[in-house]
């Protein structure tokens, strides 16, 4: 078969690659065994065939069995595994995978027990989507797993596990794959998750749970779980029940306002003297500082905004280098105040501006601030330029830096990250602040471009996502508000 960005190929372990080096998906069979003899660790034989539109590898390990096929081509691709116990004794098996890997592409997978999707996105933006049609997936710890460890096989028993899937011209395609019942399962302030199914069983510990005569209306706060139990299974769902952003942020300001007064240390605190560790502080302190300026906490704020022009004048005397909060709480504060030590201080951090995460975003809004003052903002333009010209890190600041260039592609590279909006999670997991960032980032696309409306859905339900979470998280809430207009 031949090798391009839209075609399944063996990638010479049992997986499956779209291109040379994009997205992988197979299956990891378990490693240990326990049977009648004890416990085993599992020495797979393995024999691969492969012919024009399909790859099939056998594997024999004792008394197991198992067989992995992909049937492929240019626009669908189906994908079986089974795994059988041949000999007279149960079997019992440690933890068998679904192996998702985004290669030089993006992936994301919703695993919910009977129901699941997998979303495996190239580099040059071919799109496949793999909806499960026999057996289950749940996510632990960021695997994927098929089969729990302790899985047990009786005599002549075969487990089965298929996905079928197929090339999608957009997000919108992909959404209909998911199951027609399921609801958005992330609100905000107060509103019911509505569950349209009338004879199906719910389960929300946590939860308050009213029964309709068209379905299921459930009520909660923060994050849960609920069990729908029906025809097609057993599904797992995680829902959001999120706080109004202002909401959010005003409680997590009176929250640090008594913080400043009672315990300082927990909002300012430089552990490291050296120039990175004190700017690393110092940019902690400053997501502190734009969660009150957000709030008009004036008598909080002003006793940060002390904490961070020393903090900043200390910095800089060291040689360290601004980060992204400091620049925005400092642009934040010359706007609050019409301050001319803030603004100072701003003139002469910027020069160090440190390229990393959400810089371009601080410089953005610093932009903004300065045009707004009357001020020329010529210092901005030149720390972006130079900003611009370092080597992005990580996928999300090649977005950031290409967004703010107008790159055409940035956009849907975005909202892959951000899975279309599908419930879920990307592989792998993002940490906290990184899908804060990611919601951050759709601030930078512009109004008219097409794809705009599917990204700040997309955020929008990420965001609800992060403050049912913890609603007090002030680095999360920074993050949130760097990106409002």
């Amino acid at each position: 078969m031949t090798i391009t960005a839209a075609h399944p190929e063996s990638a010479g372990d049992g997986s499956v690659r779209i291109g040379a080096s994009g997205p992988t998906i197979g299956i990891v069979l378990p490693r240990h065994a326990i049977g009648a003899e004890g416990s085993d660790a599992l020495d797979w034989v393995s024999r691969t065939t492969t012919d024009a539109d399909e790859v099939e590898t056998e594997y024999a390990s004792g008394p197991l069995r198992a067989v992995v096929q992909h049937d492929g081509g240019d626009s669908s691709w189906r994908i079986r595994a089974s795994l059988a116990n041949s000999s007279d004794d149960p079997v019992s098996v440690s933890t068998a995978l679904l192996a998702v890997r985004p290669g030089d592409g993006q992936a994301w997978v919703w695993a919910a027990g009977s129901a699941g999707l997998v979303v495996l996105v190239t580099r040059d933006g071919d799109l496949w989507a793999f909806s499960l049609r026999r057996g289950t997936l749940t996510r632990q710890a960021g695997d994927v797993v098929w089969l729990e460890a302790g899985t047990s096989l009786a005599p002549g028993r075969r487990v089965t596990i298929e996905l079928v899937g197929r090339r999608c011209t957009g997000w919108d395609e992909v959404g209909s794959m998911l199951p027609a019942w399921l609801p958005p399962l992330a609100v905000r302030g107060g509103e019911p998750i509505d569950l349209a199914l009338p004879d199906a069983g719910v389960v929300a510990p946590g939860c308050t749970v009213g029964e309709r005569s068209d379905g299921t209306e459930i009520h909660g706060e923060g994050l849960q779980r609920a069990s729908v139990h029906g025809a097609f299974g057993e599904v797992h769902l995680d829902l959001a029940f999120a706080p109004a952003l202002t909401e959010a942020v005003d409680a997590a300001a009176r929250q640090l306002a008594r913080l400043v007064r009672e315990v300082p240390g927990a909002v300012h605190q430089l552990d490291d003297t050296g120039p990175e560790g004190r700017a690393r502080g110092l940019d902690r302190t400053a997501r502190r500082l734009v969660v009150l300026q957000s709030a008009r906490s004036h008598d909080a704020a002003d006793i940060v905004r002390g904490w961070l022009l020393s903090g900043v004048t200390d910095l800089l005397g060291s040689g360290g280098t601004a980060g992204p909060f400091t620049l925005a709480a400092l642009a934040g504060e010359a706007q609050r105040r019409d301050d001319p030590q803030a603004l100072q201080a701003l003139l002469d951090a910027l020069p160090s501006a440190e390229a990393q995460p959400g810089t371009v975003l601080a410089l953005t809004r610093v932009w903004a601030v300065l045009w707004g003052l009357g001020q020329d903002p010529e210092p901005v333009r030149q720390a972006l330029a130079w900003v611009l010209a370092q080597p992005a890190r990580t996928r999300l600041e090649a977005i950031e830096r290409a967004l703010v260039t107008g790159n055409k592609d940035a956009a849907a590279e975005l909202l892959a990250a951000l899975g279309g909006g599908l419930p879920g999670a990307s592989v792998p997991e993002p940490e906290v602040w990184e899908a804060a960032y990611e919601v951050a980032l759709v601030s930078l696309i512009p109004d008219e471009d097409p794809t705009a409306p599917r990204v700040v859905q997309a955020a929008e339900i990420a965001a609800r996502r992060l403050t049912a979470q913890d609603p007090n998280d002030a680095d999360v809430l920074a993050w949130l508000l760097l990106g409002e207009r």
